[in-house]
């Protein structure tokens, strides 16, 4: 997806090994704390992240 919306090859897949790794560590961070809370604060600053990308 970061790729067709015009992000360079190497740039789309670092920056969708950020998106990985966010999510990845929300979802620990969701586990331990018996919460879904972490998972909407990473969805909601990814989102901004990946829009910020677009211009």
């Amino acid at each position: 997806m970061l790729r067709r919306a015009g992000i360079a090859e190497q740039d789309a897949r670092e920056r969708a090994h950020t998106v990985i790794n966010t999510l990845e560590g929300a979802e620990l961070d969701a586990q331990v704390s018996h919460s879904e809370q972490p998972l909407h604060i990473a969805g909601r600053h990814l989102a901004r992240l990946i829009s910020s990308y677009r211009g």
